[in-house]
């Protein structure tokens, strides 16, 4: 005979159990893994991140090298430029080149990794440096302030096999993101299906 001690007990401690929400995961990219991430998201044209690609008229970073520091990603690159007035298959106006260092605060939404509140820290070059000001001052939509990157179908790709069972992830949702000089620090829930 059960007693009803142990039924209340079991009861008990399965409602408990039954209550508890999934509790949310770290995913901690490390400076290399951003970086990857960073330059195929970013840079997808032979290496490139075009920020004005207007046929002969163009200006573009390449050359990424990222780093971490607490709460901003920073980006080391080239720019190149050429910019001006197009003029049949040339661009009448000035080239330009400098190494640049700019920088983003990393914050997640929904299931995308965003860069936000991207500026220019350091341009070496004066005349490009004075270039990038004018810029931001005249047209300043011409320079990107914010970009994001879905990171669920890079986790769709392929699907996650337990003992020969395929199972697929269904949502990825990002709850927090921190930055610091070793790691950005993905906090999120995640939710899977199998046939």
């Amino acid at each position: 005979m059960i007693r009803p001690t142990l039924i209340r007990y079991t009861l008990t401690t399965l409602t408990a159990l039954s209550s508890v929400s999934a509790a949310a995961s770290d995913l901690s990219l490390g400076p290399a893994a951003i970086q990857k991430i960073v330059a195929q998201q970013l840079f997808t044209e032979q290496g490139r991140w075009y920020l004005v690609d207007s046929g002969p008229c163009h200006a573009y970073f390449d050359h990424p090298k990222i780093r971490l520091t607490d709460g901003r990603l920073i980006l080391n690159a080239h720019l190149t430029a050429r910019l001006g007035i197009p003029i049949g298959d040339d661009c009448a106006g000035t080239d330009l080149a400098s190494d640049v260092t700019i920088s983003a605060k990393p914050v997640g939404k929904g299931s995308s990794l965003t860069l936000d509140d991207i500026r220019f820290d350091r341009v070496d070059d004066g005349a490009s440096r004075d270039a990038v000001n004018a810029i931001q001052q005249i047209a300043p939509q011409a320079l990107p302030k914010t970009v994001s990157f879905d990171l669920l179908p890079l986790l769709d790709d392929k699907s996650i096999s337990s003992i020969g069972v395929p199972v697929t992830v269904t949502q990825f949702r990002i709850l927090n993101t921190t930055t610091t000089r070793d790691a950005v620090t993905i906090t999120y829930n995640m939710s899977l299906k199998a046939p």
